[in-house]
């Protein structure tokens, strides 16, 4: 009895205490209807920054004009699949197995059971911009690619319509790709604006259909431009970075910049969680300008070729093979039969101008060989030997594909056949290492047997199986031939091999 009544004591003075508090502090409490009170009100208009809100404004309008010219694109591709035959097993061997065993001997084999298919439907989604009235919808190869059906759904004014879509026109070297779909109104148009005049740390917009999501509008900023990015093993040059946040589902939509304008189509992630993780890629739409009337109107893009493999000028090959400046792009190798061959071009020319266009890097070779028309005769000016020269060739036009296994450990090779440099170890070619690494057999040096890991070899790029045929243009057929040459080699000055890597040539250039 006594407990209780101290426990009593001690809870009146405890709420003495607590009401003795809260009237000191004049603490508001909520009232009874269940709404809060709060003491710090909203900023107004007044006293709002005008260009804080003229930004706000200029996002919202975007996104007002642009959503109903962004679609989302279904695609659908039926997979053919073989059934799995069923097997009867015994456990005491198959009782007709003689059978079969003496009527195959007589007959021919054994009757084979006859194999059944099966087809199933895969479906994708992806995001596309209408550029044109006529219902042209702009959006990345590979969310169309190989698709047996297209679905376009477009969303005006809170309605959705559902179209089928026609593949027109497809290049899977830009990732672009043009949907036809087609009504008896115009539909909305999204403006095409000017990519070169991009700025890095301006304001970009994306809309898309991220996860199956309806239209969905991110933000934020230019953060790189020339970027230069392999997906899926191809490569791809000058996209566009931006931290504005690009998932799946949003490939294909459009990037826009404040004014509306669609700038880039985004086409990639840097996804190491599988989600956005802040950097995605788009492509400019001058690139995309630049391939559209063929897309419409042929169906594929039409470019030039010459049929070869180039690689870029460095310090080393500029000392080495007698340059004036790392302007150009190396030949590393010539294809059979191609527009180059038949020119005379040849491995080891440095191509400095092309069709009076002046070569600085590997990309512009590219682009203005890309950009020539098929058949064209155009003048090329190369630097072979030290000596400068031209030559007149006929482009060709790009065909849509130019045309092993694991290598096992390499037996160690000793005695006075092996020489070591800067971390590897390199042999006189015998008829072993020849085909236990593909060496063609017409060519001629000294195969690398041993790589340290971490070495400066290493990091010039070799790998085991590499054969070296010459090192700064002096051949090297032996080992002896091979440490003759390696004695005068100074990585200031540079030094550039010769190399059959997988049976093809490659340069590689090192210089410190």
């Amino acid at each position: 009895m006594k407990k209780t009544k101290i426990l009593f004591i001690l809870l009146c003075i405890a709420a003495i205490v607590i009401f003795w508090n809260l009237k000191d502090k004049k603490l508001v409490l909520a009232p009874q209807s269940g709404k809060l009170a709060s003491s710090i009100k909203p900023l107004t208009k007044e006293e709002l920054n005008s260009e804080a809100l003229g930004l706000q404004e200029s996002f919202v309008r975007v996104a007002e004009r642009l959503k109903p010219a962004v679609v989302n694109i279904s695609a659908v591709q039926t997979i053919k699949y073989e059934v799995p035959q069923q097997r009867y097993e015994f456990f005491f061997g198959d009782p007709f197995e003689d059978f079969f065993r003496e009527f195959g001997e007589q007959y021919g084999k054994r009757p084979q059971p006859k194999k059944e298919y099966k087809k199933y439907r895969a479906g994708g989604t992806g995001t596309g911009v209408i550029i044109d009235e006529e219902g042209y919808v702009l959006t990345n190869e590979h969310v169309v690619h190989n698709a047996d059906e297209i679905n376009v759904t477009v969303n005006i004014n809170g309605e959705e319509k559902k179209y089928k879509g026609k593949i027109i026109g497809k290049d899977s070297r830009t990732d672009l790709a043009i949907i036809k779909i087609s009504s008896n109104k115009k539909f909305p148009a999204a403006p095409l604006g000017d990519s070169d005049k991009i700025r890095v740390g301006e304001w970009v917009i994306t809309i898309g259909s991220p996860f199956g999501l309806e239209q969905t509008v991110t933000s934020g900023i230019v953060s790189a431009l020339r970027q230069s990015i392999v997906v899926e093993g191809r490569g791809y040059r000058d996209f566009i970075q931006t931290d504005a946040a690009i998932n799946r589902g949003n490939s294909g939509g459009p990037l826009c910049n404040i004014r509306g304008e669609v700038i880039g189509i985004n086409t990639a992630i840097f996804a190491p969680t599988g989600v956005f993780s802040g950097i995605g890629f788009a492509i400019p739409i001058n690139s995309a300008k630049e391939v559209l009337d063929d897309l419409i109107h042929k169906g594929k893009v039409i470019r030039g070729w010459l049929g070869i493999e180039i690689k870029p000028v460095d310090g080393a090959i500029v000392k080495q093979f007698g340059l004036p400046d790392k302007n150009g792009a190396l030949i590393n190798n010539v294809l059979k039969d191609s527009p180059a061959s038949k020119a005379g071009l040849k491995r080891g020319d440095v191509i400095r101008e092309f069709d009076g266009q002046q070569v600085n890097s590997v990309s512009g070779l590219q682009s203005v060989v890309s950009k020539t028309q098929p058949n064209k005769k155009v003048k090329v000016k190369i630097i072979r030997d030290g000596k400068e020269q031209g030559i007149e060739l006929v482009t060709g036009e790009m065909p849509e594909q130019v045309t092993g296994g694991e290598i096992e450990e390499t037996e160690k090779e000793t005695g006075k056949n092996v020489s070591s440099f800067m971390g590897m170890k390199v042999s006189n070619l015998n008829d072993r290492l020849q085909g236990r690494y593909g060496i063609p057999g017409e060519e001629k040096g000294v195969v690398v047997v041993e790589l340290e890991q971490g070495s400066k070899a290493h990091e010039m790029g070799f790998s085991e199986g590499d054969l070296i045929k010459s090192i700064n243009r002096e051949d090297v057929i032996n080992v002896d031939a091979f440490e003759k040459v390696t004695k005068k080699v100074k990585l200031s000055e540079g030094v550039v091999f010769d190399i059959i890597r997988a049976g093809r040539p490659v340069y590689l250039s090192y210089v410190e």
